[in-house]
């Protein structure tokens, strides 16, 4: 999963419990959450991806990502590269806050924030394209 990507160059890549996200296909919702989740702040995304500048410092953030709504349904097969899924474009609001080292950092409430885009699904590849 990759909880925490923004415009401003937020991006961390962690495992969430399997509780943290809940999804139904069926009236295109979902909900990602995490509390006080211990991540690291390389301070750029460069650094994160490759070192060679400051080292990081250790953050936690909280996020409640929410995807609602019906906009348009997807089906794609492809035989070819051995993948299946099924897609829902949607709508998603968030609201996120970050401590790290002594500053706190804390969004608008998610009722403020609007999406351009945003889709959920389910997808089968690999060994479980023929699965299912």
């Amino acid at each position: 999963m990759n909880p925490g990507i923004a415009p401003s160059g937020l991006f961390w890549t962690t495992a969430l419990p399997e509780n943290a996200v809940k999804v139904n296909l069926g009236d295109g919702s979902a909900v990602m959450q995490a509390t006080n989740l211990s991540v690291l702040d390389f301070g750029d995304f460069g650094n994160s991806l490759f070192g060679g500048g400051v080292p990081p410092v250790p953050a936690t953030v909280s996020f409640t990502v929410r995807w609602s709504g019906v906009l348009d349904r997807a089906k794609v097969v492809s035989t070819d590269t051995g993948m299946t899924g099924e897609f829902i474009r949607n709508t998603a609001q968030m609201e996120w806050s970050a401590t790290v080292g002594d500053f706190d950092f804390v969004s608008a409430p998610a009722e403020t924030s609007a999406s351009d885009f945003a889709e959920i699904g389910q997808e089968r590849n690999g060994t479980f394209f023929t699965r299912g």
